[in-house]
């Protein structure tokens, strides 16, 4: 099944979904890394891999249908798609960064390949809605990169070499990935509805 926008309604509030968007897939990162920065001694590292992508997947997949359910003709699997392709894009990141170092290129692109699986994962639900798939791996990858860069310099900024706790690194990097992701995948949703529907069979 694909969703189907209803278009009158997102042109009367373009903005507003644009930034529900966008402060739903923050609040769903936070909240979904919050009891891996607070349990992550108590929990063995394999099963945090699955555990913690599979609860923010939920998280922001949850959060993100309930903005994009004010503006949809019928609901889809819209929250089952987005947690596989968090589980699995995360994943398939770790090993990148694992294989590559925890330096500059292994964490960007970890996630490039985290964008990408993610965009894949979404676009059967949304395949009505764009016109091209390279649209929203694009938007993908571009805004959960940028978020990442973005994300490590604010660190590198405000701590130094002066080490923070983990709780804190994780609320600060969770949140500013999440809301430049969104910011980004939400501004180009909104130039998606705004093209012609593509005719599928749902």
């Amino acid at each position: 099944m694909a969703v189907d926008f209803d278009e009158a309604k997102v042109q009367r509030n373009e903005t507003g979904m644009w930034l529900g968007w966008a402060l739903a897939t923050m609040l769903g990162l936070v909240i979904g890394y919050l009891p891996a920065a607070l349990l992550i001694d108590q929990v063995d590292l394999g099963l945090a891999r699955i555990a913690v992508p599979l609860l923010a997947g939920i998280l922001i997949g949850l959060a993100q249908w309930l903005v994009l359910r004010n503006y949809l003709t019928h609901s889809a699997d819209w929250v089952f798609n987005l947690t596989g392709s968090w589980v699995v894009g995360y994943v398939l990141g770790l090993y990148v960064v694992d294989w590559l170092g925890r330096g500059f290129l292994g964490v960007l692109l970890s996630y490039v390949l985290f964008g990408v699986i993610v965009a894949l994962f979404q676009w059967p639900v949304l395949r009505r809605e764009i016109p091209q798939l390279w649209v929203w791996v694009l938007a993908n990858v571009v805004g959960w990169s940028l978020g990442a860069l973005i994300s490590s310099w604010l660190i590198a900024a405000i701590f130094g070499e002066n080490p923070a706790s983990l709780l804190v690194t994780t609320l600060v990097n969770s949140a500013v990935v999440g809301l430049v992701a969104g910011l980004i995948t939400g501004a180009a949703r909104v130039w998606i509805v705004r093209k012609p529907e593509r005719a599928v069979a749902v």
